[in-house]
């Protein structure tokens, strides 16, 4: 079957085994802390200060640009929340299983 037929057919869903989510346990960890990080990064304003005198030029970072990007890091700090949960719950699943 070509590649175009299974767009629009697609194969079934399939469940992962339970083997394999724990070897997701490193990824997920890492994808987490990196969306973390990222979010609290774009969402602090240093990021649009002149690096000679430390004020934010608002002709080269206009308001909505500066609230659309904080929006952004809060959105990727959520994100990065919840995958922290899931390996939470991907340790919790190993210990007491």
């Amino acid at each position: 079957m070509s590649n175009i037929l299974s767009v629009f057919n697609p194969p079934p869903s399939r469940d992962i085994p339970e083997k394999n989510i724990e070897a997701c346990l490193p990824c997920t960890a890492i994808q987490s802390a990196v969306a973390i990080l990222g979010g609290l990064y774009l969402s602090s304003p240093n990021q649009f200060k002149d690096k000679t005198t430390g004020k934010i030029d608002v002709i080269k970072n206009p308001l909505w640009w500066q609230k659309s990007v904080r929006g952004a890091g809060i959105i990727l700090f959520a994100l990065g929340a919840y995958r922290a949960g899931e390996v939470v719950q991907i340790l919790y699943q190993k210990r007491f299983k």
